[in-house]
């Protein structure tokens, strides 16, 4: 991060406020804890994908795979996140 995203985290939620386009986001549960882990370290999408699975109790019908995969693509489109790496790695 270059400066142009700042984060703020509370309990499990996480505030984000993109300096480029002056828009400010809240993000709770999954999208919070993704923003959680990838402000500490780099990740790749496979552990990222377990850590979220080992946190969260989720349904077994539930396709988190495709939720986390969607969620990244949204923050990708807004700005917030940038995939140095192939994500699909």
């Amino acid at each position: 991060m270059n400066g142009t995203i700042s984060c703020r985290f509370f309990l499990d939620e996480c505030v984000i406020y993109n300096q480029f386009t002056a828009e400010t986001h809240l993000l709770g549960g999954i999208g919070a804890e993704i923003f959680n882990v990838i402000s500490k370290n780099s990740i790749t999408r496979n552990q990222l994908l377990q850590y979220i699975s080992n946190i969260f109790m989720v349904e077994t019908d539930f396709d988190i795979e495709t939720y986390m995969d969607n969620l990244i693509l949204e923050y990708q489109q807004l700005g917030l996140l940038v995939v140095s790496m192939n994500y699909s790695a």
